[in-house]
């Protein structure tokens, strides 16, 4: 986490998305110090069928709070935001939008 958060926040601060960071160990860190502890009900929406492994990043669709699992680990801006492109275009032909 402490070499993705900074990515993740530089990101976010330039595309203008939110981040709402959990932390596991009951710390944040440097990007985000305010990280909250996960409650149990979030582990098990987040992670019914995934392992737990940190970083891992979720897009959360606010209006229906439907997560999309984006990536498990550190990875660059560039793979990052492909990533999230890749996830929204298949996340749109699902809901037969484009």
């Amino acid at each position: 986490c402490h070499q993705f958060d900074p990515v993740l926040k530089q990101l976010a601060q330039q595309y203008g998305f939110s981040v709402f960071p959990y932390t596991l160990d009951g710390q944040g860190d440097t990007a985000f110090p305010e990280a909250l502890p996960v409650p149990p009900d979030v582990m098990q929406t987040f992670f019914p069928n995934i392992p737990v492994a940190t970083p891992t990043t979720f897009l959360v669709n606010v209006n229906t709070l439907e997560a999309l699992p984006l990536l498990q680990g550190a990875t660059d801006a560039a793979s990052f935001m492909a990533r999230m492109d890749t996830v929204l275009q298949m996340y749109g032909e699902e809901k037969g939008t484009k």
